[in-house]
């Protein structure tokens, strides 16, 4: 069985690893431990968007250790503390809000033609 097979067989019996009404699986690659270095950035933004009880604890983890959460990302970017990501995630947020009004704003321009 794949890896969607097996997700597929959970959720026909009912298992759907939700918090506060957010099915994790729809938002995170793996469900695990929600302050492990080794979440990708994906994941940190996600974390960050849905689960912001959890991105509270790991900013008050961040203020009690000198070391970033994910210093450098698999290609050596550095990614900063969680701080630094916060404010990245804000920024590319913000961005991707205008895009999408843009395109609406295109989409509704072109239809009135």
């Amino acid at each position: 069985m794949t890896e969607a097979d097996c997700l597929a067989f959970c959720y026909e019996r009912g298992f759907f690893w939700e918090e506060n009404g957010v099915r994790l699986y729809d938002v995170l690659d793996r469900v695990s431990c929600w302050c492990c270095k080794n979440k990708n950035r994906k994941e940190l933004k996600a974390i960050y968007q849905f689960l912001p009880q959890y991105w509270e604890r790991l900013k008050e983890l961040q203020s009690q250790i000198p070391m970033p959460m994910k210093p450098y990302s698999r290609q050596g970017v550095p990614y900063g503390n969680v701080f630094d990501l916060e404010r990245v995630f804000e920024r590319e947020i913000q961005n991707e809000r205008s895009a999408a009004s843009s395109k609406v704003k295109r989409r509704v321009h072109e239809q009135s033609r």
